[in-house]
C-alpha cells in the first residue's frame, strides 16, 4: 500500500506541473498579444483638404471709388452730378470743368482693369449745374491706347448712355474735351462689369 502510494505522488506532481505550465503560456500569450496589439499603428483616418474658394462672382464696380493710376487735374469726383435737360441725377460722377484740348486733355483718368473687366456703363453729356454756354463737348473713352467710343453733347442735350465691351482691355481711359466756352463735362456713375475691383479703393 505504502508502495502504491508513493508510486502516484510523481504522477499527480506532473500533473500538476503540467497545469502550470499550460497556464503560464495562455498567460504569455495573452501578454503578447496586448503588447502586439498596443504597438499596432492606429487605423488611418483619410481626409480631404478644404475645397478651393469659388472663384470671385463678377459684380459691377463703381470706378469713382477706386484708385486710377494716371489722371489729369480736371476731373472732379462728386457725389451725385445732373446732365444736361435731364431730370434726375446719377449718383458717384464725375465733372470735367477744366480747359481741356485734345492734344494736351487735363480731364481725363485712367483705371487698370487687367483684363478682369467686361463692359463699362456710364452716362454723358454737359453739367446741368454749371454756367450756361453753347459749346459743345467730346466725350473719349479709350480702351488701353485706341479710341472704343466718341461722343459729344451740348448743354441742350439730354444724357446719353454709353455701354461698352472692354473685354482683355488693360487700361481703360475716360477722357474729355472742353474749351473756354463750354460748359462743364460730366460722366454719370461710371462703372465697370469685373470678376474683381479695377484696382484699390481710394
Amino acid at each position: 500500500m505504502t508502495t502504491g502510494g508513493a508510486g502516484h505522488k510523481p504522477r499527480r506532481w506532473i500533473a500538476g506541473a503540467a497545469a502550470v505550465v499550460i497556464v503560464l503560456v495562455i498567460g504569455t500569450c495573452l501578454l503578447v498579444s496586448g503588447v502586439l496589439s498596443a504597438d499596432e499603428p492606429a487605423a488611418t483616418v483619410l481626409t480631404t483638404s478644404p475645397a478651393a474658394p469659388p472663384p470671385p462672382a463678377e459684380d459691377w464696380y463703381d470706378l469713382t471709388t477706386y484708385q486710377a493710376v494716371e489722371s489729369g487735374d480736371g476731373h472732379e469726383t462728386v457725389p451725385s452730378i445732373g446732365i444736361g435737360v435731364g431730370k434726375e441725377p446719377f449718383s458717384r460722377g464725375i465733372r470735367g470743368s477744366a480747359v481741356s484740348p485734345a492734344a494736351q486733355p487735363a480731364n481725363f483718368r485712367t483705371w487698370s482693369t487687367a483684363g478682369r473687366c467686361t463692359r463699362l456703363s456710364v452716362w454723358i453729356g454737359k453739367d446741368a449745374a454749371s454756367s450756361p454756354a453753347d459749346g459743345v463737348g467730346q466725350f473719349v473713352i479709350r480702351a488701353d491706347e485706341k479710341d472704343a467710343t466718341t461722343r459729344q453733347a451740348s448743354i441742350a442735350d439730354a444724357p446719353q448712355h454709353v455701354e461698352i465691351d472692354i473685354s482683355d482691355v488693360d487700361r481703360l481711359t475716360l477722357l474729355d474735351v472742353r474749351t473756354g466756352r463750354d460748359a462743364a463735362n460730366a460722366w454719370g456713375t461710371p462703372r465697370v462689369f469685373c470678376s474683381a475691383p479695377p484696382g484699390r479703393t481710394v
